[in-house]
């Protein structure tokens, strides 16, 4: 019988493996505008050495925009995290009694689960932006079968790979902490302690929210 540990791993791992397959259909995808006796150019009067030109340029300044928006948020975001998990410690230390394990726990788990929704984060920014150019491209195409793969393929980038990770990294932490709280008495606080996890990870999505909605 397969166990839980290599039924969740492999859920996770699947989920990884898909998302990189879906992003190598994307990246097949040449950022070349379509020959003009193929399709019309995007523009009238432009060539399709023009037309791709242009793709690209457009292409450059949103790749660099969104590089700069994400360093600039994430650095607010790595300042909330530091401060915030503090506190997270010192009131579930408070809450509990002062026990500083619990308190010590959840705040490694609020940091854990904004870590891994800022790598997702930026994730899907990066392919947003690597797909965008793609789907444009497949948009010369006649009909809206191959545009709408590429966007759909580049969502489901996005999906796969946050679910994936954040499974992983879910329940391993939950293996990490079971090593303190091996007596079964204990995984109420377990579980109680992990909550900290979705914390994390509902705080930087807020701050996607506001301030770009990548998340």
């Amino acid at each position: 019988m397969l166990s839980a540990s290599a039924a969740i791993g492999s859920a996770g791992a699947i989920a990884l493996v898909w998302a990189l397959v879906q992003f190598k259909i994307i990246a097949a995808i040449p950022v070349k505008s379509l020959d003009d006796d193929e399709t019309k150019p995007l523009k009238e009067g432009k060539t399709s050495s023009e037309t791709t030109e242009r793709l690209n340029e457009i292409y450059c300044a949103i790749y660099d925009g969104a590089e700069s928006f994400l360093q600039a948020e994430y650095k607010v975001c790595f300042q909330f995290i530091a401060f915030f998990g503090l506190v997270v410690f010192a009131l579930v230390s408070w809450g509990t009694g002062w026990d500083y394990w619990q308190g010590g726990f959840t705040a490694l788990s609020f940091w854990l689960g904004a870590l891994t929704s800022m790598a997702s984060g930026y994730l899907g920014m990066k392919v947003a932006v690597y797909s965008n150019v793609r789907t444009t491209i497949s948009a010369q195409k006649p009909g809206y079968t191959s545009c709408f793969n590429t966007a759909f393929r580049a969502g489901a980038v996005m999906g796969f790979a946050l679910c994936g990770m954040g499974l992983l990294m879910l329940y391993a932490t939950l293996l990490a902490y079971r090593m303190h709280y091996d007596d079964s008495e204990q995984w109420t606080v377990l579980t109680e302690v992990i909550t900290g996890f979705g914390l994390g990870g509902s705080c930087i999505a807020m701050f996607g929210r506001v301030g770009g909605g990548e998340l």
